[in-house]
């Protein structure tokens, strides 16, 4: 019975746990609640449009994560080393943000918008 239970916990470790993140589904977009008001965001599978709905310039900071089919995280490069890129939109301007997937298996992407530090 000890040798049943044992390989039915291992069992279980080795199996893929459930992902929250769908592949198919449209990109995620999670904007910091300072600068919600003050911005648009147009997310297409190919690029994401920012819009500055305000009069003045805003300095933002953005970071993009991608995911295969199941939701896992992909990547080129060491995740925790990727750095808060920098957006400037003059006031009333819309800037298009190009998407470059870091694998074949990427399908979909979460990305973050906050005011720059």
């Amino acid at each position: 019975m000890v040798i049943g239970s044992f390989f039915a916990f291992l069992t279980a470790c080795g199996s893929n746990p459930q992902s929250y993140i769908k592949g198919k589904s449209a990109p995620i977009v999670n904007v910091e609640a300072q600068i919600a008001t003050q911005i648009e965001i147009d997310a297409k599978s190919e690029k994401v449009s920012v819009t500055n709905l305000t009069e003045y310039p805003l300095n933002l900071s953005y970071k993009l994560f991608w995911y295969d089919n199941q939701g896992i995280t992909q990547t080129n490069n060491n995740i925790s080393m990727q750095p808060w890129l920098s957006l400037w939109l003059n006031g009333k301007q819309s800037q298009t943000l190009s998407l470059e997937k870091p694998t074949a298996e990427s399908s979909n992407y979460r990305i973050y918008l906050r005011g720059n530090r």
